[in-house]
């Protein structure tokens, strides 16, 4: 009888055994199917999102190149909107895209000081030491990273990204197909080198598969792209800088090109401001070279001090001539200084026609861009 026990108890531990192991052993084989088949099906809900990632974050680049550094909220950027009547003092509205300003004039404390000062540029009356770098401009630009400052241009391409992303992914045509797809919201953190843009994006999505109550989340996706946005923003900077600095620097000029950064001026862009624009022949977005444009404000042009006009005395009857308050120069060859390389005009106007006998008569010779002048008054006596 312990024999026959013995045997039947063999049996069934050896039955229970056998069977574990084959229900062991199916329930890896469906779920080695399960995840076959779901790899299989959301590998195009990944592609989809790659993609919208890839283009939002070219769209980011190439956007707030085209308007000064910024996006605006409406476009899913930081900036707030501005109106249209801002226009002319904090855009140019060019090519249907709002350029933001990064350069402005001069603020002065009221009264404003003699421009920029009395014996420009001479040191001094008596000096013939030339002194061209003074207060002529404010820069605009925007930082480039959150620890320079607000609405940083890092930021603005992460703001960007995150707001459009929604908009983007519409994942409608995966719905078509049976898949329910749920995406929370982004997440994006943006790493801007000299020579990349890196881009990293945590994009929660959750797909399921109704039929088979299948299941998976993804939420990592990144992309690079080969701009140099860091170089040509500090060449921007640079450029910048020298022109709200030096009256005489010039901003096109062909030796400050360098390193593939091409310089153009669209003068008079609207009345005489102008759009400045740099061109990286390195670095395409959409086949394009990537292209950074800002505006700059017009102004005031910086006449050249005149000379020994101190003490000027004619006889009563004499008709005073160009010559004779110029120190035997004419208004040709008086020179003149002006920030944005304008074409500037000069004339000379007494206060009262100068054949009339009066005492005293003040002529002003004014240096104008069309817009804006300087002058120097000079004072002539009768004797």
């Amino acid at each position: 009888m312990l024999m026959i026990v013995a045997l039947v108890l063999f049996i069934v531990v050896g039955l229970v055994l056998y069977l574990s192991k084959s229900a062991i052993r199916k329930q890896s084989q469906q779920s080695v199917k399960k995840t076959q088949e779901t790899s299989f099906e959301t590998q195009p809900v990944k592609d989809f999102v790659q993609k919208c990632l890839d283009k939002l974050a070219k769209d980011a680049i190439v956007l707030l190149g085209k308007q000064g550094g910024y996006i605006y909220k409406s476009q899913g950027g930081s900036l707030i909107d501005y109106k249209d009547t801002d226009e002319g003092l904090f855009f140019i509205n060019y090519n249907n895209n709002r350029v933001a300003y990064n350069i402005f004039p001069p603020k002065f404390i009221a009264p404003p000081p003699i421009y920029p000062w009395e014996t420009f540029p001479y040191e001094a009356e008596d000096s013939e030491t030339e002194i061209f770098d003074w207060y002529f401009g404010i820069s605009n630009t925007p930082p480039l990273t959150p620890s320079q400052g607000p609405n940083s241009i890092q930021f603005q391409i992460e703001t960007f990204i995150d707001s459009n992303m929604p908009k983007c992914a519409d994942f409608s045509i995966f719905e078509e197909q049976g898949l329910e797809v749920v995406m929370n919201s982004t997440k994006t953190s943006v790493v801007i080198g000299s020579n990349d843009v890196s881009v990293q994006s945590k994009i929660p999505i959750t797909i399921t598969n109704p039929k088979t109550n299948e299941f998976t989340e993804i939420s990592d996706f990144s992309t690079n792209l080969q701009v140099r946005l860091k170089d040509l923003y500090y060449f921007a900077k640079y450029l910048i800088g020298n022109d709200i600095k030096n009256i005489k620097f010039g901003i096109s000029a062909l030796e400050n090109e360098r390193d593939s950064f091409k310089i153009r001026v669209i003068r008079d862009a609207l009345s005489k401001d102008d759009i400045i624009t740099i061109t990286d022949g390195r670095s395409f977005v959409y086949g394009k070279p990537y292209e950074y444009a800002f505006g700059r404000r017009n102004r005031i042009p910086a006449l050249y001090y005149i000379k020994n006009t101190g003490d000027l005395k004619f006889d009563k009857d004499y008709e005073i001539v160009e010559e004779d308050i110029l120190d035997g120069k004419k208004l040709t060859d008086l020179q003149y200084e002006d920030p944005d390389e304008d074409g500037v005009l000069i004339t000379i106007n007494p206060s009262l026609p100068h054949k009339f006998k009066e005492p005293k008569v003040n002529f002003r010779v004014e240096a104008s861009d069309g817009i804006l002048s300087d002058n120097q008054i000079i004072t002539v006596n009768r004797k």
